[in-house]
């Protein structure tokens, strides 16, 4: 998450070596393993009123659900681009 009253310009490219750092701190708690078979990753990119990352694991089965509130609630990135 990106605070909305900074600069556009900060917004990152998504970089698996970031990715990674965190599958390897979440799965040392809360995971079996972070292998290509056992987990898959979703990014996305909001603005807010802070910078932060927030992580949320869930079973497979929990994703669509949580992808299609997320998507009523969340406006996209594009809506704030003049």
């Amino acid at each position: 998450m990106y605070n909305r009253e900074l600069p556009e310009r900060r917004t990152r490219d998504y970089d698996n070596l970031e990715l990674k750092q965190i599958l390897d701190m979440v799965s040392a708690f809360v995971m079996t393993d972070d292998g290509g078979l056992l987990c898959d990753a979703y990014n996305t990119t909001e603005l807010g009123t802070t910078d932060c990352t927030i992580i949320s694991v869930m079973d497979k089965d929990s994703f669509p659900g949580w992808l299609a509130a997320r998507e009523k609630s969340v406006k996209s990135i594009m809506d704030f681009i003049e």
